[in-house]
């Protein structure tokens, strides 16, 4: 009998630091442990501000996750955000050794590799490196070009690069509680593993993930990413003007947050609308038990439409507004903000669905929904690689991570569609 194995993915966010950890047994996925919403100490928007308290926070929710488990972690996928993320698109070419005649696996790495012969800043380190197009002798639209004839390779990729800084004080409070990262995932790339559909990211589609402290972006088209971006917002801005405008505490605000959004979600799974004018705020500490529930969403729609106005700048700026024919998808824990999807349709001008993670099984009641996109998705990227038997380690004396040439090429084909 063939033994399970497990993946663990945390999402470390400005927020939230959560954990999942799964067993992967004949292609099934199952979540075995989970440590919910650990509140996020030592992380603002994205990065580490002080590693003891972001230790504290991840140590507690990998401890959450393990017991529920019963099983000791000791390597896991790891997701980075902050707005030093940026992204750019990279063209490769290689002549194929024209003795052999047809392309290898040795020259899908030198392609990819060339590729990355870009010029980046000393301060700044790839995190993901993934091919979009393979193009033989100007055919274009190849997938996979292992086996083919031809004398010429080349490849389109996309890029997505941040702060060696930034990555190098994650990575060390991941180690300060044992664990091994086996990589770093961008928290866009992960949530849209567990968010997106097939038919989503061929048509062209945008993912917004707006979490605490920051909204990530990842746009696609043709079935793989072309553009990513981190914007320096996110729900946490909402609590800040709900918690000025009520002249409350911001848990208190935060609560009243999720209790308009929560009322606003049941009318509409049953089909109503919420009409009633006033808010019942009685078992909160402000200085009235009622508040109109106009100005509520009058400070929750001015910085909601702030938010999807700075994503709508962002798009254009890629060049994809009107490229996106599958339109927007809305996820992570902002997501749950009252009116989100509607503001999201008004400013941007396309088709808007909300985005839940799926593909897992097992105890996911605690993280079923928008807000753990990025810790599923962690996790189902842990599961591609390690599908395609590509899993890659973490040299800690060098900080980069050392790949085989069949590891390599094998982490190249888990991201073509």
């Amino acid at each position: 009998m063939p033994r399970e194995k497990i993946i663990t993915g945390v999402d470390v966010g400005s927020e939230k630091v959560s954990t999942a950890i799964a067993a992967l047994f004949e292609n099934k996925v199952s979540i075995i442990g989970v440590s919910g919403a650990v509140p996020s100490k030592g992380i603002r928007r994205g990065s580490v501000v002080d590693i003891d308290a972001a230790v504290e926070s991840i140590s507690t929710s990998l401890e959450r996750a393990e017991r529920m488990a019963g099983v000791s972690v000791s390597s896991a996928f790891v997701t980075v955000n902050g707005s030093h993320v940026q992204t750019q698109n990279s063209h490769g070419v290689v002549a194929v050794n024209p003795q052999i005649g047809e392309i290898t696996r040795e020259d899908v790495l030198r392609v990819t590799e060339a590729a990355q012969a870009i010029t980046l800043p000393s301060s700044r380190q790839v995190i993901h490196v993934i091919p979009r197009d393979f193009i033989v002798d100007s055919q274009e639209g190849i997938r996979d070009p292992v086996g083919m004839a031809g004398v010429r390779l080349e490849v389109e990729t996309n890029i997505i690069h941040g702060s060696s800084t930034a990555m190098k004080n994650l990575v060390k409070c991941i180690d300060q509680v044992g664990v091994e990262v086996r990589e770093l995932v961008y928290v866009g790339l992960a949530s849209s593993r567990a968010v997106l559909t097939d038919t989503e990211k061929e048509l062209g589609t945008v993912l917004i993930d707006i979490g605490g402290g920051t909204t990530s972006l990842i746009a696609f088209l043709e079935g793989s990413p072309v553009y990513s971006s981190v914007l320096g917002i996110g729900a946490k801005h909402i609590t800040s003007d709900l918690a000025i405008g009520l002249r409350t505490r911001l848990d208190d605000a935060e609560r009243i947050k999720l209790k308009l959004s929560t009322l606003s979600n049941e009318n509409k799974s049953r089909g109503h609308t919420i009409k009633e004018d006033i808010f019942d705020v009685s078992e909160f500490d402000l200085d009235t038990d009622e508040v109109p529930i106009k100005f509520l969403n009058e400070i929750v729609n001015a910085r909601t439409k702030e938010i999807f106005n700075m994503v709508a700048l962002d798009i254009n700026k890629s060049g994809l507004m009107g490229k996106l024919p599958a339109g927007a998808v809305v996820t992570g824990g902002g997501a749950h903000t009252f009116g989100v999807v509607g503001v999201a349709k008004n400013i941007l001008r396309m088709p808007v669905r909300l985005g839940v993670p799926s593909g897992v099984t097992g105890l996911i009641d605690e993280i079923s929904g928008p807000a753990f996109s990025g810790t599923i998705g962690s996790v189902l990227y842990g599961v591609d690689l390690m599908k395609s038997n590509s899993l890659l380690s973490l040299d800690k004396s060098q900080g980069k991570i050392n790949k085989s040439l069949h590891d390599f090429f094998e982490k190249v084909k888990s991201f073509l569609p």
